[in-house]
């Protein structure tokens, strides 16, 4: 009961339209830069991890264009007591962990904890190319199995208190696959352990994988993976031809094609 009595606190805690006050960090690479933000540590739930942290958004600019993207479930179900870059990770990569709301048995664990890493890695000034990725893993300490409720990384909200991304002029791809694996798989000698590996889900522009329950045995480990890429529409990649094409070109039919895209 008192995970679940925490579970439904955070989601009105999540409710709430965006703090001002707010922790972030960020890191950049080549034309883009990613900011990652929690909450300021002042929401209190009667848990062994208050102050409760979560994450909130990420910002994702690159050459200048504010792209915001929310992150994945259940790693906003997280409470985020340790957040950085560099240090253990790379220099494009923000580092996050906790203990899961309703788990926690310290201010900085639990019988279900979680870690995040994002990265970005730009392209060249001005092409409005980019690569954000972000990988969750989510491992059951406990004797029980535990209900997550997955949300990819870039959903769409739907509280009418959130932004909604702006995504105009732009090609957003990715692509999300979760593994819950249960066990060591390289041990010697058997047995290995399980793994379920949940459907691929490949979109453009929102990611659609919202709402998907999945339960996670004890002992066993989430991990989910998410890729976005983005550039610009074929009409952005035609303007910018035919302002530096020779003039000759400029009228060219050609550039007409709905299949000019960037690489």
């Amino acid at each position: 009961m008192r995970a679940k009595s925490c579970l439904l606190s955070s989601l009105a805690l999540m409710a709430l339209p965006f703090v001002a006050l707010a922790e972030s960090v960020s890191v950049s690479s080549n034309n883009s830069t990613l900011k990652v933000t929690r909450d300021d540590p002042i929401y209190n739930l009667s848990t062994p991890s208050d102050p409760v942290q979560l994450l909130r958004t990420l910002e994702w600019t690159v050459d200048g264009r504010r792209i915001l993207v929310y992150p994945s479930g259940p790693s906003t179900f997280l409470d985020i007591g340790h957040m950085h870059s560099d240090a253990h990770v790379s220099a494009n990569q923000i580092h996050a962990q906790g203990p899961m709301l309703g788990y926690a048995t310290s201010a900085s664990s639990g019988t279900v904890v979680g870690g995040v890493v994002y990265g970005v890695e730009g392209d060249a000034s001005g092409t409005l190319v980019s690569r954000l990725t972000e990988k969750v893993d989510i491992l059951n300490k406990g004797t029980t199995a535990v209900s997550l409720s997955l949300a990819g990384l870039g959903f769409k909200p739907t509280q009418p208190s959130l932004e909604v991304p702006d995504y105009s002029g732009l090609d957003v791809i990715g692509t999300t696959v979760a593994v819950i694996v249960n066990g060591p798989i390289t041990e010697t000698p058997p047995p290995f352990g399980q793994v379920s590996v949940l459907p691929v889900v490949s979109f453009a522009g929102f990611n659609p994988l919202f709402n998907q329950n999945v339960s996670l045995p004890p002992g066993s480990t989430l991990s989910m993976i998410t890729e976005l890429k983005v550039s610009p529409t074929a009409s952005k990649i035609q303007q910018f031809l035919r302002e530096r094409a020779p003039e000759r070109f400029q009228d060219s039919p050609f550039l007409n094609s709905p299949f000019i895209r960037l690489p």
